[in-house]
């Protein structure tokens, strides 16, 4: 409820919004309390103008960070032992440039760089990178996904010209809001509930869900996903007996399975993760070394050190003599992995690539399987299928080499699904008990809101900090499960990539929409709320919160300044940089660590932390008009620095299909989830007033 005090401030004050003043909806504001909204509009304005400072602030520092590393010239041209952090992260990062641009574009992305030596000539680099550009650097996922992006941006465009033309004026229609209610009038709650203009509302929301439906059909069509010849050629084969992985064995029981089969090669795997282990650290040492006699060399003194961790920050103990002791470390290194090599060959996992003349062949054996799977049959045998149990066999199509984690294929299939079972329920856990950050505002509540006269004259407090807990809590969400992900040795990539998108999509979908939208705090309350006790009332009053959505619009004004400008400056990985730094013995480390700093662009994590914002913009569009030209601006700026990050930032990363299929459906999801919202809402609206 929003009333006027004598000051001229808005209040709202959602204390008893239900018939039983023991039940409170969870709003972002707390209860039985009275919060200002300083110049109407439940605070818009002015959370609007808090985040456009603090987006200005980002990008300034970002500008003076990005320009110091610009004066330590191209880092193509410079060794990573003479690059200072800044450069690191705020300049382009390619030692191997000529591994991914072609010579066709080697000149024009040469050009790029040269453009971005100004102080703010960096904002215009969106622009000015083309697709070709980020195909021939990045690859096609990275194209793929920027693409629909821009699909997107046309699509919610679209919709944000029927809201505001359309969806708003009709709302302004209705009169049940109060006379300084203003925001309210721009919404649904302004309108009766059996008012005939709720049939603009009804018949967009059909609309909305044809034309995307249409848009991604035509985004699919025109999209080719790459695939790579030799992988479409190559299959992998699992639960082979290790004593059987013999190649002249698995040659001829395919050559009597299949007639007509040509093998072209057969390769197995071995058990390499303490060899890629040992063979990282002698690397590093060798590194290490080469530092160390180029320091002697430039200044002519031996370079000391500490031979313990974190020496390099450390002032005190006896030192040693780095360019021996990493001399010594390396030798030591090299026994050790020529000794790791020859055990490792000896540890066959049973597992086989097997690359066939042609794609044709390769699919008519993986087609066999799966047949014979399906129907619970046999699959094509040999005079050898007793001793390779090829009735036992898990055949598919083999993933691109670059996708694979060779260290991790020692991990057992059971082994993965137990340590799953054990991650996920502890990220369950902690969606259970601390969903959103109504438990911070709550505590925040009981601290600050007994100073009523100093919270009221606050709206930083009462407007900007909700929104912002909520973004934060939404960001580390994503950190926790791709740190909860290391614990898993997924087996490739895109598996990795896949995972990680649909728990952080469906964790946020549940925290930033579906848990505030019913005025809960966790899914905790959610199952309390629903399993209710015999005789007691749902709380349907608590729907779409007292407010109207003005949190939501609030929620994606921050993502789009603050969790943008954010995004473009990396932190996090600042942070990490700055911990692998002082962990570290000397400074002739730093090279090898600044060399680990080349990371992926998570495309998992991305998808479904930009498909959350769209989550809330399309499920509001209707009720909340305001919300799509927020959401429009925050898809155009996360494009923005997608592009940027991705041509500068990030290596280039390849990934399955499946991921950017997985995408089309979430959107498809979303949007059949507006209409179902928005019956719902209508139902329980004409119900209240079928009670009153």
């Amino acid at each position: 409820m929003q009333m006027a005090d004598s000051n001229g401030f808005s209040v709202i004050v959602p204390a008893t919004i239900g018939p039983s003043s023991d039940i409170h909806c969870s709003a972002f504001s707390a209860s039985n309390k009275t919060v200002v909204v300083v110049g109407g509009f439940e605070g818009i304005p002015f959370n609007l103008i808090i985040n456009a400072i603090c987006w200005l602030l980002l990008l300034i520092l970002f500008a003076l960070l990005r320009k110091r590393a610009w004066n330590y010239g191209r880092l193509a041209l410079v060794p990573f032992s003479e690059q200072s952090w800044t450069s690191l992260f705020y300049s382009q990062k390619d030692e191997d440039d000529d591994k991914y641009i072609s010579a066709t574009s080697e000149n024009e992305h040469a050009n790029i760089l040269h453009q971005e030596r100004g102080f703010f000539s960096w904002i215009a680099a969106p622009f000015r990178i083309k697709d070709v550009h980020i195909l021939s650097k990045c690859g096609q996922d990275a194209l793929q996904y920027l693409i629909f992006q821009r699909y997107l941006l046309a699509y919610l465009s679209a919709v944000c010209v029927l809201c505001i033309v359309v969806v708003l004026p009709v709302n302004f229609q209705g009169n049940l809001a109060g006379p300084g209610d203003d925001f309210a009038k721009t919404t649904i709650i302004n309108i009766e509930p059996t008012s005939s203009l709720l049939w603009i509302h009804t018949l967009l929301a059909p609309l909305f869900l044809v034309t995307i439906v249409f848009t991604l059909r035509h985004f699919g069509n025109s999209q080719k996903f790459e695939k790579e010849e030799h992988v479409t050629r190559t299959v992998m084969i699992c639960h082979i007996p290790p004593e059987s992985c013999v190649k002249e064995l698995i040659t001829q029981h395919f050559t009597e399975a299949f007639a007509g089969l040509e093998i072209q090669d057969v390769q197995f795997a071995f058990n390499v993760t303490q060899l890629m282990l040992l063979e990282t650290q002698r690397l590093a040492a060798v590194e290490a070394r080469k530092s160390s006699e180029k320091m002697l060399t430039v200044m002519n003194m031996r370079p000391q050190m500490h031979s313990f961790t974190c020496g390099y920050v450390c002032c005190c103990g006896v030192k040693t003599d780095a360019i021996e002791y990493y001399s010594t470390e390396e030798r030591l290194l090299t026994d050790a992995c020529e000794a790791e090599k020859a055990s490792a060959f000896k540890d066959v996992l049973g597992i086989a690539f097997v690359t066939f003349q042609n794609a044709e062949m390769a699919h008519r054996v993986v087609h066999d399987y799966k047949i014979s799977c399906r129907k619970g049959g046999m699959p094509n045998t040999s005079t050898l299928t007793g001793v390779l149990k090829s009735f036992e066999w898990d055949v598919k199509y083999a993933p691109c080499p670059d996708d694979i984690f060779w260290e991790n294929l020692s991990v057992s299939p059971g082994s993965l699904t137990v340590k799953s079972l054990l991650v996920n329920s502890f990220l369950f856990i902690m969606l259970f008990f601390l969903t959103t950050p109504s438990i911070v505002i709550s505590t925040l509540d009981m601290i600050f809101y007994k100073q009523a006269e100093v919270v009221n004259r606050n709206p930083f407090i009462s407007e900007f900090l909700p929104t912002l807990l909520l973004w934060t809590f939404s960001a580390l969400l994503p950190a926790l499960v791709t740190w909860s992900d290391r614990f898993l040795p997924h087996w490739t990539r895109s598996e990795k990539h896949h995972s990680q998108m649909r728990k952080v999509f469906v964790f946020l979908l549940f925290m930033v929409l579906i848990l505030p939208s019913l005025g809960l705090t966790s899914v905790q309350a959610f199952l309390q709320w629903a399993l209710k006790p015999e005789g007691q009332e749902y709380r349907w009053w608590c729907l779409y919160l007292p407010d109207g959505g003005a949190f939501f619009v609030n929620y994606v004004i921050t993502a789009a300044f603050i969790g943008c400008a954010l995004e473009i400056i990396r932190f996090p990985e600042l942070i990490m940089y700055s911990l692998r730094i002082c962990f570290t013995r000397s400074v002739a480390e730093h090279s090898h660590v600044k060399r680990l700093l080349t990371w992926e662009f998570q495309f998992g994590v991305q998808y479904a932390w930009m498909l959350t914002v769209f989550s809330v913009v399309i499920v509001y569009s209707l009720s909340c008009p305001l919300i799509v030209p927020a959401g429009l601006f925050y898809l155009f700026m996360k494009h923005c620095v997608d592009r940027y990050n991705i041509y500068f930032a990030y290596a280039p990363s390849k990934i399955s299909e499946k991921i950017h299929s997985t995408a089309i459906n979430y959107v498809v999801f979303v949007v059949i989830l507006l209409q179902m919202s928005l019956l719902f809402f209508s139902m329980v609206r004409v119900g209240e007033r079928n009670d009153l």
